[in-house]
Order: C-alpha cells, then sequence, then structure tokens
C-alpha cells in the first residue's frame, strides 16, 4: 500500500475512534439490568442477609418502593431535626431502616447530595455503592473536586491483550485515574448505550497484585503486577496491556 494511502487511513481510523469515543458519556451509577439480576440472585441465596444485604436486594428487586423508602427517611433526618435522636431513630426503623450504622450512612449520604436533589433511580444506585463499600472506597467518584482521566498506558480485554489499533470501544474495558488522589477505577463501553460505566475500583496494592472490588462490595479480581491479568470470574479473565498513550488518545 502507498505510504501516503496508509498515513492517511491510519488518521482516519484514529479520528474515528476519538469521534466514537467522544459520543461515549460516563454514567456512575448506571448498571445494565444483567449486572443487577446477577446480584439481586446471589443475595436472595442467602440465608441470613445483613441489614445491608437485604436493603440492597429490596433496592434492587422494588426499586420504585426502595425511592419512596430514602424520600420519607430524608424527611424524616430534616423535617425532624429538632426531635430527640430516639424519636428519629424510631421513625426510620419504620421506614425499614434499623441500625445505628444504616442511619449514620443516610445522614452522609444526604449530607452529601443537594437538597434539592430529587431522589432518583441514579441516586438510590449511589446510595447503595456507599451502602455496601463503607470504607469510601467509591465515594471519590462522587466529589465534584475529581477529575477523571483515561489511564494511558493500560487498556484490558475479554480473553486477550489489546492491539495497538484496536481502541477501547472493542475491548469494552478501559483504566481510569482520578485526579487529585490517583485512585484507580476499571470502566467497561456500552456500545448500545453509548456510555461508560465504572465496574470495580481498586481497594489494595501489594507488590504483586492490585485488588479490586466491584459496586456492591463483592470482590472483583486481582490484578496481577506481573503479567496484567485478572480473573474475573470462574470462566472469565481479563488481559490488560500498556498501549502508547498516543494510541490510547487518538
Amino acid at each position: 500500500m502507498d505510504k501516503r494511502l496508509l498515513a492517511l487511513a491510519l488518521c482516519l481510523f484514529f479520528s474515528l475512534s476519538s469521534i466514537a469515543d467522544g459520543l461515549y458519556r460516563s454514567a456512575v451509577t448506571y448498571a445494565p439490568a444483567g449486572s443487577k439480576q446477577l446480584e439481586l440472585d446471589r443475595l436472595l441465596a442467602i440465608e441470613t442477609p445483613s441489614e445491608q444485604q437485604y436493603l440492597t436486594s429490596i433496592a434492587l428487586q422494588k426499586p420504585l418502593v426502595f425511592e419512596r423508602q430514602l424520600k420519607r427517611a430524608r424527611e424524616i433526618l430534616i423535617i425532624g431535626g429538632e426531635a430527640e435522636a430516639g424519636q428519629i431513630e424510631s421513625r426510620l426503623r419504620t421506614e425499614g431502616f434499623y441500625s445505628k450504622d444504616i442511619h449514620k450512612i443516610l445522614r452522609e449520604f444526604f449530607s452529601s447530595i443537594h437538597p434539592d436533589d430529587e431522589i432518583t433511580a441514579p441516586r438510590v444506585m449511589e446510595f447503595l455503592m456507599r451502602l455496601n463499600a463503607q470504607e469510601g472506597h467509591w465515594n471519590y467518584l462522587f466529589s465534584e473536586s475529581q477529575i477523571l482521566d483515561d489511564y494511558s498506558a493500560l487498556e484490558c480485554g475479554l480473553g486477550a491483550a489489546p492491539t495497538e489499533l484496536l481502541g477501547p470501544v472493542e475491548h469494552q474495558y478501559l483504566m481510569k485515574v482520578a485526579h487529585p488522589d490517583m485512585q484507580l477505577s476499571l470502566w467497561r463501553f456500552d456500545p448500545i448505550e453509548a456510555l461508560t460505566y465504572p465496574v470495580a475500583t481498586l481497594v489494595e496494592t501489594t507488590v504483586d497484585h492490585y485488588r479490586f472490588i466491584d459496586r456492591f462490595g463483592n470482590e472483583f479480581g486481582l490484578l496481577s503486577r506481573d503479567d496484567l491479568a485478572m480473573q474475573i470470574s470462574d470462566s472469565e479473565q481479563l488481559q490488560c496491556q500498556k498501549l502508547d498513550p498516543a494510541v490510547m488518545r487518538a
């Protein structure tokens, strides 16, 4: 092939990749229906669930009911601000929130959002992410001061490492880094919905691996620092590879 024609083809390829990537919006709280159902099935199989697990199952099984529960809890905490603590806790228990630990999470959640923000499905998912990672592993994604950027050296694909000419849309997974805290999160591309959403965040780093959890607090996988492989299920493995930043950002 003529060198000038090859150069033109590559420029066109990267331009189209850039345009396609630019059309993908980031949605921190988006979760595919299949992922929600898998988590719900896992929770329903637990014989004696914790309060945290029970609330999560209700939110996934009856989202509109749980939205109303959260709205009522917000009203109790705001309107009943001058009431005695015992009265507020009693009212929260009436709405299905029993323990003081859950009451604390509710207060922190409502204080983190604007008083005029409505409780909608995305807010419910945000609450579940905070509920199931009480150490605050996901909180940075909801901070306005954080800036997410592509982690330009790492892209991951199912079963095989990406090639230099296949961008994140094709291989569906991309590592991002949050500034200024440098927190790593793994995002997946959804071509049908034209968005990207996080599937795992880093919670531990050792000399051998990076450990990630998902948005429901479950173990997601260990990314080997040696060969950049991550086993994410009994049958699936992500293989990551460092790529030239010029390719990733083309």
